[in-house]
């Protein structure tokens, strides 16, 4: 059985990276000796050995093998080598874990972590830990281990910690912490015996309709109705719900996706999908049918029964004006598009969030035109457009209230590279499924946006995107 348990022990530590390795001996601080911590197959063999000798323990590596997996979510060495799974995991957990629960605690604040926060982070602890210290950190961990050697963070303290995720606009994180305090009513020791329920503290399902992208979040049932925004300062949104816009949890959202050069339509079709829409898809659609499809929806009674909207356009044009498929013409204004879903043209909106995002790639065949040809908008409203001189009869439209507007500009010769995908629109599905996890609201959202595509530009000057963000949100809206 040794022999059996060694090879178990080989298989699992050959398929850990080295990262997954360092985040494997930390969870395991409490249970390894200190001559062993750095051999880790050596320190599993010598706990499951020392295990063996007390009645009862035969099988105590294999089952901190199996948790630490299930902690780690190497949901594939937990089936292939220990012939387990997620469910049976969960269940054994649900009696007891041998695993700190602070630990679990901190390897999930890691994990969540991108690269840039925890930049943010380690600056933020400047003046309460060495430099030198700070500059061998590579993860969170790391910064965590420092901090426990100076008795600044313990499975009792953690102040410090959640002070500095509210810095950096992680409330999602913060609420774990508060959770894990108000689960813990025993002293903190190390775990000889099975403790309390450790799936207490582990993220549950998420509250929405949608499979997760990432660990979901910690789902306490006395969390459920807090609604708690990430604005830019950090401040807790309990304090203002007459700001927020009401959406009807009996209705959805709508989104509609119009790809007129056949990348990136059905991944954000995809994106739109998690996040709970209904989506309408259509792709390679000339300007003439495009407008069909957006003028039939803005008439459309059904756009009552939704609680926000989203249209997403993609194609060849100019800063101004769409052309679609079209390889030339006047296109269709930008601009034209807020009053097609205007109060006026769509009551079935009004006081509804909208958000239009674009992608245009430039080309010569767009024309810039002060405005669109009445030949080519056809609607049950008087045609709105502005004069080409000032002797003509001009009408001008009030600015639409509820619009969020978002429009990234490139080349299109960026069209003709093998495996094209636009940074803007890949920026905006990662920052939008992002926020949704985190409850952010829409415009940090767009300034994550706007950063990776700033980031983007300045390692490739020449193949730079132009975004442009202007907004008429009367409220606050989260995803």
């Amino acid at each position: 059985m040794a022999d059996g348990f060694s090879i178990m022990v080989n298989n699992v530590t050959a398929s850990l990276s080295k990262e997954e390795c360092r985040t494997l001996l930390y969870l395991c601080t409490d249970l390894f000796t200190n001559s062993c911590v750095e051999d880790l197959r050596g320190a599993l063999l010598a706990f499951a050995s020392q295990k063996q000798n007390q009645a009862g323990q035969s099988q105590a590596g294999g089952a901190l093998l199996m948790e630490l997996m299930f902690r780690m979510k190497r949901f594939d060495i937990l089936k292939k080598v220990l012939g387990s799974n997620r469910q049976q995991v969960e269940g054994i957990l649900q009696k007891g874990g041998v695993l700190s629960d602070y630990r679990v605690l901190m390897a999930d604040v890691s994990e969540n972590l991108e690269n840039d926060e925890l930049q943010s982070l380690i600056f933020l602890l400047s003046s309460t830990l060495p430099k030198e210290r700070l500059a061998r950190a590579t993860s969170f961990l790391d910064v965590v281990v420092e901090l426990e050697k100076l008795d600044e963070v313990s499975c009792d303290k953690l102040d410090l910690v959640e002070q500095c995720l509210r810095n950096i606009h992680r409330i999602d994180l913060v609420k774990r912490i508060q959770a894990y305090h108000r689960g813990r009513n025993v002293p903190c020791v190390v775990p000889k015996v099975p403790k309390q329920n450790f799936s207490k503290y582990t993220p549950g399902p998420p509250q929405r309709p949608i499979n997760p992208v990432r660990q979901p979040q910690c789902c306490s049932q006395e969390f459920k109705n807090l609604k708690v925004s990430v604005p830019e300062t950090g401040t807790s949104y309990t304090q203002a719900l007459v700001d927020e816009y009401q959406l009807n949890p009996d209705q959805r959202g709508l989104c509609v996706i119009i790809d007129c050069v056949g990348f990136d339509g059905e991944m954000l079709s995809q994106t739109f999908e998690r996040l709970g829409f209904m989506v309408i898809f259509h792709s390679l659609l000339g300007l003439k049918e495009t407008q069909k499809v957006l003028e039939d929806l803005a008439r459309h009674r059904n756009l009552q029964r939704v609680n926000r909207f989203v249209c997403c356009l993609i194609g060849r044009g100019s800063d101004t004006h769409l052309l679609a498929t079209d390889s030339h013409g006047p296109g269709m204004m930008l601009e034209d598009l807020k009053q097609l879903f205007s109060p006026v043209q769509c009551p079935s909106l009004c006081g509804k969030p909208k958000l239009f995002f674009t992608q245009i790639y430039r080309t010569e065949g767009a024309q810039r035109r002060p405005s669109m040809y009445d030949e080519y908008l056809e609607t049950d409203c008087p045609s709105h457009h502005y004069a080409g001189s000032q002797g003509e009869d001009e009408r001008t439209v009030p600015v639409s209230a509820d619009v969020l507007w978002s429009v990234c500009t490139t080349e299109a010769e960026l069209l003709e590279g093998s495996g094209h995908q636009s940074v803007y629109l890949h920026a905006l599905k990662s920052a939008l499924l992002r926020g949704f996890e985190r409850k952010m609201h829409v415009l940090d959202i767009m300034i994550e946006v706007n950063r990776r595509v700033f980031s983007h530009n300045q390692q490739n000057p020449e193949k730079t995107y132009q975004p442009q963000l202007s907004h008429t949100l009367r409220k606050k809206l989260y995803f």
